[in-house]
């Protein structure tokens, strides 16, 4: 059976009392779609109250003060990418993972006035982007899987703030300077798509991860489930209202880009387009657990980490199966919309 969502007016709001005396400090990263819509999924309606809890919102630009923050202790719960888990586990051997986030998404991408028209025409290329970053694991893997010669490449490090400088203003270009391709990851690569400034060789798709403290696992099991399903809420609501959560988001980052960039973004995620409860997924897949571990092996591969972790193993939480924490029909017709209802 479809769900669908009572919006309710703002009279007949009513917020349970949290059911836990203490705040869930929730670490995520404030540029970062389509993680950044769920995270705006909580802020603005009344999931949390429903779920009885009270979360502390604690934002951060990316992933490496993020998983500061949690080795320092300042955040209970975090939401990050598959290679910087891997490192924060194998650091700091206090944070577990409760559940999948969603798929987001790498791409190889050269402007829309160069020749190249696939993956085997950049042999012996220029190609930058954000070296030791998802986005160069599987570029370098989609490249290598095409027999394209890696070690005869010329590699340039080049983060996504500084190419979004180089794209913009060389628009339609045969190339970027002595550049001759980039990779990164979106919401940058699917703005560059919609705005129609580069053509996609290839892309694929990073795991992202819920991650929680030891001690959440371990002495808030209680609340931690009840974080569980109130993110499964999340993503049901935005599945129902994504042009809500879209501007929300985009107005809280800052990010200046359109809706249909951040669709392009949210495409490769399935929940994204769920019309059922059932068919949201926060659980791992043999695919999930390769996709980690060919993250771990990068870094090892690189000495960033020395230990060999799996995605099914003690590094995952051992509560119980997800779908005991999932949000019911009962909870998701209670969701009330702020943001709309405030407008």
């Amino acid at each position: 059976m479809g769900y669908r969502f009572v919006l309710a007016g703002v009279a007949a709001v009513f917020f349970a009392a949290s059911a836990f005396a203490e705040s869930i400090r929730l670490g995520w990263q404030l540029p970062w779609a389509t993680q950044g819509q769920l995270v705006m999924a909580l802020k603005q309606s009344n999931i949390p109250e429903l779920a009885g809890i009270d979360l502390e919102y604690v934002d951060f630009t990316y992933g490496g003060p993020l998983n500061q923050a949690a080795l320092a202790g300042d955040v209970d719960i975090l939401l990050t990418a598959d290679q910087p888990a891997a490192v924060l586990i194998a650091r700091g051997d206090k944070h577990r993972i409760v559940a999948r986030m969603m798929y987001n998404r790498t791409c190889i991408y050269v402007p829309t006035g160069s020749n190249v028209e696939n993956l085997t025409d950049l042999n012996g290329a220029h190609i930058a982007g954000p070296v030791g970053a998802a986005a160069e694991r599987i570029a370098m893997a989609d490249l290598s899987g095409m027999g394209v010669n890696i070690d005869a490449l010329e590699h340039s490090k080049l983060d996504m703030g500084q190419q979004a400088a180089l794209v913009r203003q060389s628009e339609g270009a045969s190339s970027w300077g002595t550049i001759d391709a980039l990779y990164g990851f979106d919401p940058l690569p699917a703005a560059f798509e919609e705005q129609d400034l580069v053509k996609m060789l290839s892309c694929g798709k990073v795991l992202s991860l819920v991650l929680a403290s030891d001690e959440m696992i371990e002495e808030r099991p209680e609340e931690l489930a009840a974080f569980l399903r109130a993110f499964h809420a999340a993503w049901a609501l935005y599945a129902e209202k994504p042009d809500e959560m879209n501007k929300a988001f985009l107005n809280e980052s800052g990010l200046e880009m359109s809706q249909a960039a951040l669709e392009i973004a949210a495409a490769v995620e399935p929940n994204r387009f769920a019309n059922d409860l059932d068919d949201l997924r926060l659980s791992f897949t043999q695919e999930d657990a390769a996709i980690f571990k060919t993250s771990v092996q990068f870094l090892m591969d690189r000495g960033i980490i020395d230990k060999d972790l799996e995605l099914e193993s003690s590094n995952v939480s051992s509560l119980d199966a997800l779908e005991s924490v999932v949000s019911t029909p009962e909870m998701t017709g209670q969701i009330i919309d702020l943001m709309n209802i405030n407008q």
